[in-house]
């Protein structure tokens, strides 16, 4: 089964902003990608994928 469960974090390149952190893998974040699917859920090991994984919620 595939992991499907994230929690609201603070944001990993802005803390004002938000990250979605998975609860089985810590390590790992939903972010943006240029690809066609548009997210990834993957390790976050720079300051691009830092941003990547950045998100200003709105309500």
């Amino acid at each position: 089964m595939r992991d499907v469960t994230f929690r609201q974090a603070a944001g990993l390149a802005n803390s004002s902003w938000t990250s979605f952190q998975s609860y089985s893998h810590p390590d790992r974040y939903i972010r943006t990608t240029a690809t066609c699917s548009g997210s990834t859920r993957s390790p976050i090991p720079d300051t691009r994928s830092r941003a990547d994984a950045t998100f200003c919620v709105t309500s």
